[in-house]
């Protein structure tokens, strides 16, 4: 039988705290999380990645530089969750689009023995992904501070500029509302929406 990895997820610096929970099969790549996470938090996945726990970096590598030192950044195509993250409560951190900063806390919350799960499943969270590009958290909550505003000059222009973003649903964007359901259908898909990312790279 698998094993199965439960993670807690948070936006670090997020307040109230945007959060996941969800569960992975111990056996895939930092490559594959990585495309699991920018579901599960609603991200559009078109920004640099880098994961870090305790002395390892993890993330995409571009050209050969000849460097092999101690923060040398290795490939999440080739390392496997299971073979860094060994015990319950450990805790690592996964970084999403270097100009924006988004920080996020991981926590390996439960280590699940004898099971597998066809697909990953997202259990539960709270409140809406911020806006891809809407300039990090202080960027996020001047955005939620206009379009709470009425009057200010500048929500049409912002009303009219989420609504193409990957967080809105059906034209609206809500920053207290969590669609579990539309998270859990694109997780079934996961394999397509990976290829269909490839494609496009």
């Amino acid at each position: 039988m698998g094993r199965v990895f439960k993670f807690h997820i948070e936006l670090q610096g997020s307040n109230p705290k945007i959060w996941r929970e969800f569960l992975v099969d111990s056996n895939i790549t930092f490559y594959r999380l990585h495309h699991i996470i920018q579901i599960v938090m609603g991200w559009e996945n078109y920004h640099l990645f880098e994961f870090e726990s305790d002395t390892y970096r993890i993330g995409q590598q571009y050209e050969e530089d000849g460097y092999h030192g101690p923060n040398e950044v290795i490939s999440a195509q080739n390392l496997k969750i299971r073979d860094v993250l060994k015990d319950k409560e450990q805790t690592f951190s996964y970084l999403y689009d270097f100009g924006d900063f988004w920080q996020h806390g991981i926590t390996l919350e439960k280590i699940i023995d004898d099971l597998r799960i066809p697909f990953p499943i997202c259990c539960h969270g709270e409140l809406n992904c911020p806006p891809e590009d809407v300039g990090g958290l202080p960027g996020f909550y001047n955005f939620l501070r206009i379009m709470g505003n009425t009057k200010h000059p500048e929500r049409k222009h912002l009303k009219q500029w989420v609504k193409e973003k990957n967080v809105a649903f059906k034209g609206r964007y809500d920053a207290n509302k969590f669609y579990i359901e539309k998270v859990n259908f694109s997780l079934m898909e996961l394999d397509d929406y990976i290829e269909d990312w490839e494609a496009e790279d």
